[in-house]
This record gives C-alpha cells, structure tokens and sequence, in this order.
C-alpha cells in the first residue's frame, strides 16, 4: 500500500512564512479574527492591526491610480527621492501587527493563536500567485516538494482581492472600514521609505472624487 504524504505533513511549521511577510486583512476576517479573540473590531483593529500603503509608479491611470498632484506634500516628498514618476498605483491595506518582525498571533511554540480563524494568505501560502507570475519560497519545504500552479483557492481569493480594492476605490478606505488603524508604513514598490497616516490616505482619495 502506497503512503500518501499529505500537505501538512510537509509543512513543519517552521513559522518562517509568519516571520517574512505581511498579512493583509480583509474586513470580513477582521470581524471573525475579533470574535476569535473575544474583543471587540474597533480594538482589533487599534491593537493587532497596522496600516500598509503601497505606491507603485504608473504612466496610465486606472484603478487606485493617482497623479503627484492628489497626493499630501509629506507624501510625495518620501516617494519623489525614489521616483519622478507622475502618477502612482496606491494600495492601502490593513495587515496584521508584527512585532520585531514577526506576526503578532505567532506564539513561542511557533503556533498561531488565531490559527481557526487566520487570514485567507496564511491558509494558501505557499501557493498564492499572481496570474503570470510564480513566486518562489525557497525556505519553505511544502514549496519544494509540491510545486502547485495557481490552485482555484489562489484564483478565487484573487479575485476577492480586486473586488475589495475596487470597492476601496469607489468609495473610499474608510468607507469600507469603520475604525482602520490611524497610522503605518509606506513602501515605494517593496522599499519602506517612511510612515503614512489614515488622514493622508484620506486625504489623497478625497482629492480623486
């Protein structure tokens, strides 16, 4: 009789996924990841949570895409001593906390303590990919020893993923989030260049409508 090695046989839950990256949040996880916890959004939110900006240089407008001239002074002062571009894709995003680089629910054990109610990222990776593009998590032994391609649960959290930013676009950040955090971190590309505050995410869509 042949074993079959399932995946999380594989997994050897390293935690090192947990210690690499930021986990974005949407807000219908927020909600359960709060009742997890036994506290309420609002705290959620303010206590575990943190704000990610994200700005790319574009040359066409389009979606979440805004020119220089929407964007607060501060901001553009940050991005201008990287790029001159004229327009940026700006994605604003509610992750989860890291302390000293490593996510906030990830206990000493290498344990997450939200693992029931964790994020869509943390359930697919190491198979979330972008259409046309495969990422490769050379740590990662699941990775290695399987090799998927784009499985439907990536495709479909993809696509939940353009309709959210899409909502954000239409209405705004904090139309879509009742108490987001106050303040983060802004990235030129993946490049920490400073911090941003809701205000001046505020700000920059407000200047759009």
């Amino acid at each position: 009789m042949v074993s079959v090695i399932k995946e999380q046989d594989i997994c050897l839950s390293c935690g090192e996924c947990c210690k690499r990256y930021w986990i974005t949040v949407l807000p219908d996880e927020a909600k359960r990841i709060a009742k997890k916890l036994k506290i309420s959004e609002k705290k959620f939110l303010e206590e575990e949570c943190t704000l990610l900006v994200k700005a790319y240089p574009k040359s066409t407008f389009g979606l979440l895409t805004y020119p220089v001239a929407f964007l607060p002074a501060r901001v553009h002062n940050l991005l201008k001593k990287i790029s001159n571009s004229q327009a940026y894709f700006i994605i604003p995003q509610v992750v989860l906390r890291r302390q000293e680089n490593i996510c906030t629910f990830l206990d000493d054990e290498n344990k997450c303590v939200a693992y029931s109610v964790r994020p869509e990222p943390c359930k697919l990776f190491p198979f979330i990919v972008v259409e046309g593009y495969r990422e490769a998590y050379p740590f990662c032994e699941l990775f290695k020893k399987t090799h998927k391609k784009n499985p439907g649960p990536s495709r479909s959290y993809s696509k939940k993923l353009k309709k959210y930013f899409s909502l954000v676009s239409k209405k705004g950040f904090q139309k879509v989030w009742k108490n987001p955090p106050k303040k983060g971190l802004l990235y030129h590309s993946e490049q920490k260049i400073g911090e941003i505050t809701l205000q001046e995410i505020n700000e920059i869509q407000e200047n759009s409508f």
